[in-house]
């Protein structure tokens, strides 16, 4: 069913960075005291989807959110754009690691970086290129180039048109956020290791039923049925395999979806206190 969508461009100048003539980028910060927490978004999400964890970690030292260009929140039919100049798509993680380090000139550092889904790319990506200025990382229910890696070709393939689905309805306000997946995960593999940090990697234990994507015609009705199923264990998977990687903290019983953030948000602000703790300020 095709909703009826309206759009809000409520914009707060004061909170606009300018990276370039054409450019600004939307940031808010708040509190004081160092590391700076920065939060970074999954595909699509504004800033604002850590509603219920900044306000409280702003209150224990200097915290921000930003918007990536082409990012939304939709709240009761009502589509509240991105705050940021858009930009032509599809992007990389690369894309937004320049984007953020040039957001972030005016940030006190170090920071913990926050991410959730495609935004853990961002994250990772950025410690890796700017490790003099990453002190922690706390990464919430993230994609992995892992995940994609355990699938077999055919099952890359449906994962890919799985996580293609964009809004045609949200085209006549903007220009989507959209992201070259195979390109991405390519730029994670060639990065750097990262240097040995306090982390948290936080993933949900909620399965994946794909039957109603199925039934919508978003998947294709002759995708295996235990297609989610099998998804989520190759997301398990990789989620272990990052933990190993970055020799991190794991919280897996969080009894949540993707969005640990808003179904859970205790549990990620317990995880950034903790990696707070365990940096000097």
């Amino acid at each position: 069913m095709r909703f009826i969508l309206f759009i809000l461009f409520a914009v707060c100048q004061a909170e606009l960075v300018e990276l370039n003539p054409d450019r600004k980028i939307f940031l808010d910060c708040k509190g004081e005291g160092t590391p700076s927490v920065v939060f970074i978004s999954g595909r699509t999400d504004r800033g604002d989807i850590w509603e219920k964890v900044f306000p409280s970690i702003s209150k224990l030292t200097h915290s921000c959110v930003y918007d990536r260009p082409g990012t939304v929140t939709i709240i009761d039919k009502k589509v509240h754009i991105s705050r940021s100049t858009s930009v032509a798509q599809p992007t990389t993680p690369i894309d937004g690691v320049y984007d953020l380090h040039a957001v972030l000139a005016n940030v006190p550092k170090p920071y913990i970086l926050v991410a959730h889904s495609y935004g853990g790319l961002i994250a990772r990506l950025y410690a890796s290129l700017y490790p003099s200025e990453v002190v922690g990382l706390v990464l919430v229910d993230t994609l992995t180039e892992f995940l994609y890696d355990k699938l077999t070709p055919s099952q890359q393939q449906l994962w890919l048109k799985l996580n293609s689905n964009y809004s045609i309805d949200l085209d006549m306000f903007l220009i989507q956020e959209r992201t070259e997946l195979v390109k991405s995960f390519d730029q994670l593999r060639k990065a750097k290791p990262l240097n040995p940090l306090p982390s948290v990697v936080l993933t949900s234990d909620e399965p994946y039923d794909f039957k109603s994507l199925i039934e919508k015609g978003i998947l294709p009705k002759d995708a295996p049925v235990d297609f989610g199923p099998l998804l989520f264990q190759a997301h398990l998977d990789g989620q272990k395999h990052l933990v190993q990687l970055l020799h991190a903290k794991a919280v897996t019983e969080t009894h949540a979806g993707h969005y640990i953030q808003t179904e859970q948000p205790q549990l990620v602000i317990d995880a950034i206190k903790e990696v707070l703790t365990k940096t000097d300020k």
